[in-house]
């Protein structure tokens, strides 16, 4: 499947917590931007980097009536992506489990990572698949897309 593309809606998935609970895509529809981080089978010291400097700026993108996502392709991932955030500063978003694949299928990126910026009612802004280091945004510039997302839904 091709990966859905800016003016396009997130596509409807369901993943888990690590603890088990069900959480939908559209469970955030007119509620929050959405900034949707997949994770590929492998990552590395920057994707963790990007990651504790997003959970730093989290309070300014919550500011901004937005949330952070981070999908796992399994549980693995996942806990090795917590258990790499410093202990000092847990990551404040939640850290999913996409166990089967099914929303990294649905998003076009069944090994890679890629992140999504979306506003509040699901229309993709931003779009990028990440296949290397080089390709990851800075915080600034994820924050500068979640502000832009937030300033085309005033209401």
């Amino acid at each position: 499947m091709s990966p859905p593309h800016p003016g396009e809606l997130l596509p409807d998935v369901t993943v888990v917590t690590v603890t088990g609970q069900q959480v939908r895509i559209s469970d955030y529809r007119g509620q929050r931007a959405l900034v949707l981080f997949f994770l590929g089978e492998h990552h590395d010291a920057a994707l963790i980097e990007l990651l504790r400097a997003l959970a730093d700026r989290y309070a300014e993108i919550r500011q901004e009536e937005a949330e952070v996502l981070v999908i796992a392709p399994n549980a693995r991932t996942a806990m090795e992506t917590i258990a790499r955030a410093p202990r000092t500063l847990p990551l404040p978003f939640p850290i999913l489990v996409d166990e089967g694949g099914r929303a990294h299928r649905a998003y076009g990126v069944a090994t890679s990572g890629a992140l999504y910026i979306a506003d509040r009612y699901g229309e993709i802004y931003f779009a990028r698949v990440i296949t290397e280091v080089s390709e990851l945004p800075t915080v600034e510039h994820i924050l500068s897309w979640v502000r832009f997302t937030e300033a085309q839904c005033p209401e």
